[in-house]
């Protein structure tokens, strides 16, 4: 499933979910408290002085001393009586900070005990004001993220779950005497030791067949231990593993296996995977969760911007919501296609595919008229509600860039090249915004090639190839010189068995691309070409459709 974290801009409040995938460190205590003052400056100076260095130091990136800042400017705020808004503004802050650095619930610090996270510190906001767009943005975009490290707990299973069912089918024809009964017995113990091995890694994280966070936390930050989420105890789980261990053992040896061992074995076997689906159907839902809720916010806050606009046409509409909708749906859709890609891979094992066959015979199962279940469809749904938002987003990040231009324009030197101080704000207030258009080109090419490559790959069932040659042109004019456009239109044209275009748009790619950057659309295209090739041939070299 594709992981996608929200990456809202540059400002601390147009975006919030860009980040390092760095394991965050918990904050260490606070430099700024004390008593001590070192300047005469009124309280209200100091706060606004504090919260713009705040805000600076988002920008910048330096989340630590953002979240330092802004919880001085706190204190301060406190201990004056000032306005609430004001508090509100330093805890939001707080909260993006902690956001940024994947702090999202409270958590610890040794020696000083239970410290609040994004989520606590956006709840905070919202008590002080109930409507902040702030807040309830921050609340969305940390749903999402934690679901993204709940998907992450449960696709760490995945293969485990998929070996074990592979070690079940080999163990099976191995013990029954089948052809290829060495090869299988010899695949299902090096799967069942690599298998064993990471088993042992996840029990010491302590945080997959346990949740930590489903256990209160008390003021000292101390939690109890998370209860066994497996269908079985853990000792069971231990049992069923070394059952499997002996069977396979003795299979690669070429000792006869009795039938109460063999038995046993593809028992055990069973047994863990189903305790290990239980675990990860626990994480899966805990993401689900999350994930929906985080759709449902993103679309309150969309539906009010729209209608703000509709009243007062001069209200902006939040047109990133399209952005963050487009990663949400393509989540939900991606976590209904695992599933039924799964469900795909169980019938190309039950069938005796091995690894070199069993991907690609799982996706032309999953593709087939004849693989139907509700996960396709819902999966199909939400992949075309992200295209939509797509599409919705780009319109209107379109007219963003046209107005931007259009101020950095209206900054016209001959008013004021009188004073060379204002020609130099001039000049990096250009400077500034060519380099905010150009970044912001590069995104924005970015989801209309994830926009094109729904439209074109089969799991996806959108299969819009007029679509695809859209957004081909759009990357094309977007990023002239990056040849990936001739890659999604010699895919576009290979998908709907042009195969003559397809090899002259995938040579075209080849010529141009380049051979780090682009290793693996390279590889692929030089293999669709001789596919094409083949193709030909077979039609005698008539190409065109069909």
């Amino acid at each position: 499933m594709k992981k996608t974290i929200l990456a809202i801009g540059a400002s601390l409040f147009i975006a919030a979910g860009c980040t390092t995938t760095e394991t965050p460190a918990a904050l260490q205590p606070n430099p700024f408290t004390g008593n001590f003052e070192t300047t005469k400056t009124p309280p209200e100076k100091r706060v606004a002085d504090l919260l713009q260095e705040a805000k600076q130091q988002y920008d910048d990136r330096q989340y630590n001393m953002s979240f330092r800042y802004a919880e001085q400017a706190e204190r301060l705020i406190k201990e004056n009586k000032f306005d609430p808004k004001d508090e509100a503004t330093a805890v939001v802050i707080q909260g993006y900070c902690l956001l940024q650095m994947g702090l999202l619930d409270d958590y610890a610090v040794d020696n000083f005990g239970r410290q609040s996270g994004a989520l606590t510190k956006f709840r905070r906001v919202l008590e002080i004001t109930p409507t902040s767009f702030r807040a309830r943005l921050g609340i969305a975009l940390l749903l999402f993220r934690r679901h993204g490290e709940s998907i992450r707990k449960a696709e760490s299973l995945d293969q485990g779950v998929l070996w074990l069912e592979q070690i079940r089918e080999d163990t099976r024809r191995s013990l029954a005497g089948d052809a290829d009964s060495a090869l299988r017995a010899r695949e299902a113990s090096r799967k069942y030791g690599v298998l064993a091995a990471n088993r042992e890694k996840y029990l010491k994280l302590g945080y997959i067949f346990r949740d930590p966070n489903s256990q209160p936390m008390d003021k000292e930050g101390k939690r109890p231990e998370g209860p066994w989420l497996g269908s079985v105890t853990q000792g069971e789980e231990e049992l069923a593993m070394k059952d499997i261990g002996w069977a396979l053992e003795d299979a690669e040896k070429g000792v006869a296996v009795e039938k109460a061992d063999a038995d046993r074995a593809l028992a055990g076997a069973s047994t863990v995977a189903d305790s290990w689906r239980k675990v990860r159907q626990y994480w899966r839902m805990a993401a689900l969760k999350d994930l929906q809720s985080a759709r449902d916010r993103f679309l309150e806050i969309r539906k009010e911007s729209v209608a703000a606009n509709r009243v007062d046409k001069n209200a902006p509409v939040y047109f990133w919501v399209d952005r963050d909708l487009t990663f949400v749906y393509q989540s939900l859709g991606g976590f209904f296609l695992d599933i039924g890609l799964e469900q795909a891979r169980l019938k190309a094992i039950a069938a005796g595919k091995l690894d070199d066959t069993l991907e690609s015979e799982a996706r032309r199962i999953y593709c087939s008229a004849e693989f139907t279940s509700w996960e396709k469809v819902e999966s199909r749904k939400n992949y075309e509600d992200s295209l939509k938002y797509t599409v919705s987003f780009i319109r209107a990040h379109q007219e963003f860039e046209r107005l931007r231009v259009k101020a950095q324009e209206k900054a016209d030197f001959d008013d004021i090249n009188a004073n060379p101080f204002l020609v130099d704000l001039v000049q990096r207030y250009r400077a500034t915004m060519d380099e905010l258009i150009a970044e912001e080109r590069g995104m924005r090419a970015s989801m209309i090639l994830e926009a094109a490559a729904l439209c074109i790959d089969p799991v996806f069932q959108i299969d819009d190839i007029d679509q695809a040659m859209v957004f081909a042109e759009q990357i094309k004019a977007l990023a002239p010189r990056n040849p990936i456009h001739y890659f999604v239109r010699a895919t576009a044209y290979y998908t709907d068995k042009n195969f003559t275009d397809a090899k002259v748009e995938y040579a075209a790619f080849l010529r141009d691309s380049s051979i780090t950057d682009n290793a693996v659309q390279r590889r692929i295209a030089r293999q669709r070409v001789m596919e094409c090739d083949e193709e030909l041939r077979r039609a005698g070299g008539a190409g065109g459709n069909g």
